[in-house]
């Protein structure tokens, strides 16, 4: 199953293309939406949450948690 996270911070297009250029470091196949905002990463990648936040960290105010 493709691991999901929420991401909280995104606002608009342009956050969505920088959250996912950062994420693109450890699956080029990576989905990010706004509406729900999240990222979805394929099948075959295995990504933790601590990975995903220090990608996060070097870009903006944005934070990604497990989806409920």
């Amino acid at each position: 199953m493709a691991q999901q996270f929420e991401i909280s911070g995104m606002h608009c297009g342009g956050c969505v293309n920088r959250v996912a250029k950062a994420l693109r470091a450890i699956d080029a196949g990576v989905a990010v939406t706004l509406e729900p905002p999240r990222a979805q990463f394929s099948e075959a990648a295995q990504v933790s949450l601590d990975e995903v936040n220090a990608l996060l960290a070097g870009i903006g105010e944005y934070r990604a948690s497990e989806v409920a």
